[in-house]
């Protein structure tokens, strides 16, 4: 085996040749190792010296490379090759007849290709040098200094490599950091139809409790009129029915149907979904919920007891803030039914605390348990048969006052009892 020893830049390069003819490189502390395998290199050389583009040609072919190279010494020729095919790294001379280094460089740039871009001179000052690469070129050698070609040209493609990995690298984030966000807007989407299909069902289940009210309300009314107009009849064929006696009879008739239709009314506006978020009185609101759960308070024997302050005010939805006090109420009605609590009683008491508006509701019903007490706000979470609750009251009441109105509802035992915070 014979052995050719070449320096080249400083780093030593050794050429052996064995008995077949084939040849080998391999590094001695420079940045090559090669053997008799080539490696594919797709070559653009800006020269007007076919001699100076061989002498490039040569020096990477006996350094491992088949060169697939093409020279072009024209702005329209190097536009037509960069149109032509994917080049893998571009060698332009810096001073041509008709063309220049520095115009090759920014026509390259202006392509938006990212290809290693190597200028070569005959002569090149160093000042002029600088300003090429703060132009954008990757690297300089002299054409006097032609051993400078084969590392200039393996650290660029291996930089290029580099720079193409970390854009792949990038756009693969940027493709998971949208598929991300695209998968958290489709969940909290789902999230929330399913918040508003249970506060719907909660809407239901509320209707139903009210319907139940109103056919316990109206039943007095109408035993009423049917009372007066038994009393119309008897008066009126026993002769006895004056002109004074009807209009006194109908009157009292039209005032407990005006009750009757007031109630309806009330119904009917309570559970209007509202538009827009708006300012309202914390009281008025209680009180319009009360109307429609007192007579059944009252069935049951509940006291309530109301601390109010008519100047508390607060920006929401103010069916949806009712909405919440009738579920909680109820609970502390129903509460009490299960529980044969003999003297039953709620306080409920609107303050205003730290710029915000706080209602109290505290009942004598023998609280929550502490092992579910964490667990109330659960959706379907109830301690009820299937026929006595849905579990779905409390998750709606949390879900309308800190998510529909940035409020906040917690829970707590008191002495005998519970207490639900409302704050907005």
């Amino acid at each position: 085996m014979q052995h050719i020893i070449h320096r080249h830049d400083g780093n030593i390069w050794a050429e052996g040749v064995v008995e077949q003819g084939a040849a080998f490189w391999f590094e001695v502390g420079g940045y090559l190792q090669g053997d008799t395998m080539t490696t594919p290199l797709r070559l653009l050389i800006i020269e007007d010296s076919e001699d100076d583009a061989l002498l490039l040609e040569r020096e990477l072919s006996k350094n491992g490379y088949e060169l697939d190279c093409k020279r072009v010494d024209t702005p329209e020729a190097m536009q037509a090759a960069l149109s032509a095919k994917k080049w893998d790294v571009v060698i332009s001379d810096y001073v041509m007849p008709h063309f220049s280094g520095l115009d090759a460089l920014q026509m390259l740039k202006g392509s938006k290709i990212d290809i290693p871009f190597i200028i070569v001179s005959g002569k090149i000052g160093e000042e002029t040098a600088i300003n090429a690469m703060k132009a954008g070129a990757d690297d300089y050698f002299l054409k006097g200094n032609i051993a400078r070609l084969l590392p200039a040209v393996v650290r660029e493609l291996k930089e290029a490599e580099n720079r193409c990995k970390r854009r792949q690298a990038d756009e693969d984030l940027a493709q998971l950091v949208k598929t991300l966000e695209t998968r958290v807007i489709e969940t909290v989407a789902d999230l929330r139809r399913k918040d508003q299909m249970l506060i719907q069902q909660g809407r239901l289940a509320a209707m139903g409790e009210m319907i139940g009210n109103i056919a316990h309300q109206w039943r007095q009314p109408l035993n009423n009129v049917a009372l007066i107009i038994q009393a119309l009849q008897i008066q009126f064929n026993a002769g006895e029915l004056t002109r004074e006696e009807m209009d006194k009879n109908i009157h009292e008739a039209m005032e407990v149907l005006l009750y009757m239709s007031s109630t309806i009314n009330d119904f009917r506006t309570f559970f209007r979904e509202d538009k827009a978020k708006h300012e309202f009185n914390i009281s008025s609101a209680l009180n319009r919920a009360m109307s429609l759960i007192s007579p059944s308070l009252k069935s049951f024997n509940m006291v309530v007891e109301i601390e109010s302050n008519d100047e508390v005010v607060a920006i929401g939805y103010e069916s949806e803030y009712g909405q919440v006090l009738l579920n909680i109420i109820t609970n502390a009605n129903d509460a009490a039914k299960e529980r044969k609590v003999p003297h039953p009683h709620v306080t409920i008491r609107i303050a205003r605390e730290n710029q915000h508006s706080v209602l109290y509701i505290r009942d004598n019903c023998g609280g929550i348990p502490d092992e579910i007490l964490p667990k109330i706000f659960d959706p379907y979470f109830t301690t009820r048969g299937p026929d006595r609750g849905t579990g779905i009251g409390l998750y709606m009441s949390k879900v309308i006052i800190e998510q529909n109105m940035a409020g906040k509802l917690t829970a707590r035992n008191v002495d005998g009892g519970a207490e639900f915070r409302i704050e907005v």
